[in-house]
């Protein structure tokens, strides 16, 4: 096996090789970019889960994104884009706003959580992801899922917990989102936070 790094295609000869499926370089693209996007992230919001997150959904995001690229600007610049508009999602979230209902006050409170259907889509949908995990992942990948999203544990700490590289469990957490996705449009939204 050669160690020699290889060399990023052109953006546009990228684009073409990820969206005809090869593994390889998509690989290669998210080792390349990954850093830099969440250092993008991170420098904005100041939160290291947050930025592991937004960097996560980015890559996620580009799978489906690719087809639209057209190269008008460098590929950088357009992940960057995307980037962007994850982490002005992040400080857009409103909180639904509740009022009492035996008052005419005008005045509205913030309320902590969010209607009745959500809170019952997310409970199926939380146990429709407990199905994929036990059906789809490896031990290793249950085990990056429960750390990261149960337990709430950054990158760094999951990494020493399993003995295994940074990368290693980026890459993982990268694999089970995108299975999740797969299996369960609309996961996405959970496995966010």
């Amino acid at each position: 096996m050669d160690a020699t790094p290889k060399a990023l295609p052109a953006d546009g000869e990228l684009v073409e090789l990820i969206m005809s499926g090869s593994q390889e370089h998509f690989d290669l693209l998210y080792k390349t970019y990954f850093p830099r996007v969440y250092q993008f992230a991170h420098k904005r919001l100041r939160d290291s889960g947050e930025a592991e997150d937004v960097a996560q959904e980015v890559f996620m995001t580009l799978l489906s994104a690719l087809p639209s690229y057209r190269g008008q600007s460098s590929l950088l610049v357009w992940i960057f884009g995307i980037t962007r508009n994850k982490v002005n999602r992040r400080f857009r979230k409103q909180r639904p706003l509740l009022s009492a209902m035996d008052s005419d006050s005008v005045h509205d409170v913030a309320g902590a959580d969010g209607p009745v259907d959500n809170t019952v889509e997310a409970r199926r949908l939380l146990a429709r992801c407990e199905e994929i995990v036990s059906r789809d992942l490896n031990e290793t990948q249950r085990r990056i899922f429960h750390l990261k999203h149960l337990k709430r544990q950054s990158i760094r700490a999951i990494a020493e917990a399993l003995g295994k590289s940074e990368d290693a469990i980026k890459a993982n957490l990268y694999r089970i989102r995108s299975s999740m996705s797969e299996s369960l449009p609309g996961i996405e939204g959970l496995l966010r936070g």
